[in-house]
């Protein structure tokens, strides 16, 4: 259940994402935005396997938008590591070319799927 809270509400900030401007308010809607995943990065880390495609996509929109200053940078870079590391973590147990996953449901397309 916390994963769908947390995917309903990376998806409204990716489609903010491609609306922001160049105003001062961009500036602060990135801060606000970088922030928001900063406080969800524990159920984030948490919930990587389900998650980790969207805050991915939504640093790179933000990388990609040319509208951050050196700390938001900084800040989102920052996230992108806890993410990669995290996701570095849970990958060799959800990996199905990994033999220890070797007839598990993940390991195995033809059981439990």
């Amino acid at each position: 259940m916390a994963s769908e809270a947390i995917l309903a509400v990376l998806a409204v900030i990716q489609q903010i994402i491609p609306l922001l401007g160049t105003s001062a308010a961009t500036a602060d809607m990135i801060t606000n935005i970088i922030a928001a995943l900063t406080k969800l990065m524990p159920f984030i880390i948490n919930e990587i396997g389900t998650l980790y495609t969207s805050v991915k996509n939504i640093i790179s929109l933000l990388q990609n938008s040319g509208q951050m200053t050196q700390d938001q940078i900084t800040a989102l870079e920052q996230l992108d590591s806890q993410v990669d590391a995290a996701w570095a973590v849970i990958l060799p147990q959800i990996d199905p070319d990994n033999p220890a996953n070797a007839g598990t449901p993940a390991g195995d397309p033809g059981k439990g799927i």
